[in-house]
């Protein structure tokens, strides 16, 4: 295969990947005035219950002027809470409220409800083999980004 054929298709692949998850949350993060990039933020708080901007940003991998932008709004729109330290003002701690917990839990038990009618129909082995084209891809990445 031409390097610039795989390319395409990686990024084809990745673009509908993409689109497909846009869907499948949509009722849940849309109805809440969400965008698919403040969801995952919340999902990442839920996972690890406290972050600093920064640590969300790695985490996530996203700019952390991204990340502090869509925070102030999370906040204001009653998602997470922003924290300064006391001994630091720079460094601030981001957690989710009652608010952004319910619609972590509301997002996760939809995607685990139309992932539970699919594993129906698929076997498990076919649910790994998504999993390990995903860490190869990954994988590949990783290694073109350490050799340059």
């Amino acid at each position: 295969m031409e390097v610039s054929e795989f390319k395409n298709i990686v990024f084809d692949y990745t673009r509908k990947i993409s689109e497909s998850l846009n869907c499948v949350f949509s009722p849940a993060i849309g109805n809440r005035g969400l965008t698919m990039m403040q969801a995952r933020i919340l999902m990442e708080l839920h996972r690890c219950e406290s972050h600093t901007i920064g640590s969300l940003a790695d985490s996530i991998c996203a700019a952390g002027t991204n990340i502090s932008a869509m925070c102030k709004k999370l906040e204001g729109q009653g998602f997470i809470e922003r924290i300064r330290n006391r001994k630091d003002e720079r460094v601030v701690r981001v957690t989710l409220t009652r608010l952004g917990k319910e619609t972590v839990l509301e997002i996760e038990e939809l995607f685990n409800e139309r992932i539970s009618k699919c594993l129906k129909y698929e076997s498990e082995e076919a649910f790994e083999e998504i999993i390990r084209g995903m860490q190869k891809l990954n994988e590949l990445l990783t290694r073109i980004i350490k050799n340059e």
